[in-house]
């Protein structure tokens, strides 16, 4: 069982505090995954005080309920949870939020990181304790990140030609895109630009990764989590 990676930071005060009589909000589309965050969280001695299945009945949840800790699915029927987390922490910079998701690709855990979340947790090889752990260690001023977050760190430092080395924001969008496989014409229009824009803007992609046709360049964004910075590129309603 790989050992959890825990990161302290320094929070006058917040670390002796007991997690419980904290208030909760879920934001979980899977019932039986959010009834098993509830019972974690009771377990604690938190109050749970909605839960919830959609990024729009979220947000309105928190704005009105104005909770302690946020645990958060990144994966939801109406947008990206990754979207969600940077609203409220531009509106609630004081709340704790705590991503569980079976996500682990390159692009995800970079944004988890980029954005400030204060844990994450990899569903798929977690112990169910590891849930109370960090749920604990977050509400206590820590942050909690699971393996997968430093591992995946790690393995773009070392490569020379990671995505995020050799790829700037705009070109990253275009080869997002080409993992949805849309067409030059396609992505010329959400764009704004030519067909022969985006085609050359290809090429260049192509070179800087050192993939050469372009079955191999969505296989790339793909495994790397890119089509999901697409969704995140598209605006939600606030």
């Amino acid at each position: 069982m790989k050992k959890t990676t825990k990161v302290e930071i320094t929070r006058a005060g917040d670390k002796a505090r007991s997690p419980g009589g904290r208030r909760v909000i879920i934001v979980e589309d899977q019932r039986m995954v959010a009834e098993f965050f509830t019972f974690h969280c009771r377990d604690l001695g938190l109050q749970v005080v909605q839960q919830c299945r959609t990024r729009e009945e979220g947000l309105g949840a928190i704005r009105l309920q104005r909770p302690d800790l946020l645990l958060l699915d990144i994966s939801l029927p109406d947008g990206d949870g990754l979207e969600l987390a940077k609203t409220v922490l531009d509106e609630l910079p004081q709340m704790k939020i705590l991503a569980i998701s079976s996500h682990r690709d390159p692009w995800t855990m970079l944004q988890v990181q980029r954005i400030g979340l204060h844990g994450f947790v990899d569903k798929n090889e977690q112990r169910p304790e590891v849930l109370s752990e960090a749920i604990t260690a977050v509400l206590g001023g820590r942050v909690y990140y699971t393996p997968i977050v430093n591992e995946s760190s790690a393995r773009i430092r070392r490569d020379p030609k990671a995505f995020i080395r050799v790829l700037s924001d705009y070109e990253t969008r275009i080869l997002s895109m080409i993992g949805e496989a849309k067409t030059d014409d396609e992505i010329g229009v959400v764009l704004g630009t030519s067909p022969a824009t985006v085609q050359s803007r290809r090429r260049d992609i192509m070179q800087k990764l050192n993939v050469h046709s372009t079955p191999k360049l969505i296989h790339y964004a793909i495994v790397n989590g890119l089509t999901r910075a697409e969704q995140l590129a598209q605006p939600n309603p606030a």
